[in-house]
């Protein structure tokens, strides 16, 4: 199903731009199923004829992983627990993306703070 979703795919972008490489963003148990079938068949489907990508989402959940690995022993989150911006549980699930907007809100939130020290430091 999702091979002759990719075919039809590709022949509608070839008929309406044929020098287009078509583009395809799949969520996560599906984007690896395409990749299996572009590694299967890379005559037909190959990375040169279709381009399949993770969705918005994942890609937004992997940043925000990624991030909160890096911010793991730094003491952020007891920044924002002294702060009275969360609770302890809910400052440790910033660090895992589970709540994708919570987390990005946890992450503005915390990149404006540092800009406002920033630029007080530098006004002074």
């Amino acid at each position: 199903m999702l091979r002759h979703s990719m075919s039809i795919i590709g022949s509608v972008v070839q008929y309406l731009n044929p020098v287009q490489v078509p583009v395809i963003a799949f969520d996560q148990p599906l984007y690896a199923i395409a990749k299996q079938i572009q590694w299967g068949y890379p005559d037909i489907y190959g990375e040169s004829k279709l381009v399949t990508m993770l969705g918005g989402l994942h890609i937004e959940m992997a940043v925000l992983k990624t991030i909160g690995d890096w911010l793991q022993d730094s003491g952020w989150t007891h920044a924002l627990l002294q702060a009275d911006i969360a609770s302890a549980g809910t400052a440790d699930s910033f660090l895992k993306p589970s709540h994708v907007s919570r987390s990005r809100h946890a992450h503005q939130v915390t990149a404006c703070a540092l800009y406002i020290l920033m630029y007080r430091a530098h006004q002074s």
